[in-house]
């Protein structure tokens, strides 16, 4: 059986956009086009913090900045952002947009737009402490659609490291790496583009770009055999300090000791130094993971299994 859209859903599904329907579509069409579409609307957003998006955001700016560098490869770029861009409020999501413009939606968007992801609570509450550079980010990606130079690109990647904490050294290296592009030398490219061959088979794997990716790595030979993959496939959490969460820590650490474990948590989520003070009064929590790590195996099991636990139920 054939699923027909009517205009009212195509419209729906653009953002609340009039869009003409194609009257020959099925669903099932559709569904092959965005079976590996990293934020297709099947609850595939939900496996996504609000780190992850922002972390995905980065990488997929670095992969397309990355081909773009390469003449024979800025048609695909240029296609890819002009998809991306018309719709630079992103008040909705859309199931036709780029995994870039849903990752932004999901970033900037409305309250409604952080409860599709894994941890709706702490994604708005992130959101509203999150200032994406997102006149500076419209203009880039409109600039790529264009096909024209963005002088700005090193200023745009650096606020957008600030605003969403990216602390990844790798990453960094990346970003400054396409800064001097043409005056690297080939070693050293491949060097670059192997650690973000890595990150994106991480992080994008289901990505709209990992194709015409990989097919630019193959084709330029950017990847090195002899590396080594450092990178994690798990998501960052979005640690939620807010005080209604922190207060339930005095039963781990006292009293006294709630504001510190507080700075700990703010500091360890942001990837930055820890004082001496922080690290002490979070020390209970970790003596504690400590006394079940040397209990044995069979204790950590059991700590795995709670952790899941509480993980469905909040």
């Amino acid at each position: 059986m054939t699923d027909k859209f009517t205009a009212a859903q195509w419209a729906e599904m653009e953002g609340g956009h009039e869009v003409t329907p194609i009257q020959d579509a099925s669903f099932s069409f559709l569904k092959e086009i965005h079976e590996s579409r990293m934020t297709k609307d099947n609850g595939s957003s939900q496996k996504l913090t609000y780190s992850d998006c922002g972390e995905r955001l980065y990488l997929t700016l670095l992969a397309l900045e990355t081909m773009r560098q390469y003449p024979e490869h800025k048609a695909t770029v240029k296609a890819y952002a002009n998809k991306t861009r018309g719709f630079e409020l992103y008040k909705f999501y859309r199931i036709m947009g780029t995994d870039l413009y849903n990752l932004i939606y999901f970033l900037v968007g409305d309250d409604s737009a952080q409860k599709k992801l894994k941890d709706p609570e702490a994604a708005i509450k992130l959101k509203k402490t999150t200032k994406i550079p997102l006149r500076d980010l419209n203009r880039y990606i409109n600039a790529v659609a264009q096909g024209r130079t963005t002088p700005q690109t090193t200023q745009l990647f650096i606020k957008l490291e600030q605003a969403l904490k990216v602390t990844n050294t790798d990453y960094k290296a990346i970003r400054r790496g396409l800064n001097d592009w043409s005056r690297t030398t080939r070693s050293d490219k491949r060097t670059i583009a192997t650690r973000l061959i890595f990150a994106v088979r991480a992080k994008l794997r289901s990505s709209d770009i990992i194709i015409d990716f990989e097919k630019w790595a193959s084709i330029k030979n950017m990847e090195k055999a002899t590396a080594v993959d450092p990178e994690p496939t798990i998501s960052r959490p979005d640690i939620n300090t807010s005080t209604n969460n922190v207060v339930l820590y005095r039963y781990l650490v006292g009293n006294d000791k709630i504001a510190m474990a507080k700075k700990f948590l703010e500091l360890a989520k942001d990837g930055r130094g820890i004082p001496s003070p922080a690290v002490q009064a979070y020390l209970p929590v970790i003596e504690m993971i400590d006394d079940l790590v040397q209990a044995g195996p069979a204790y950590i099991a059991q700590l795995r299994s709670l952790h899941k636990r509480a993980k469905k139920d909040y």
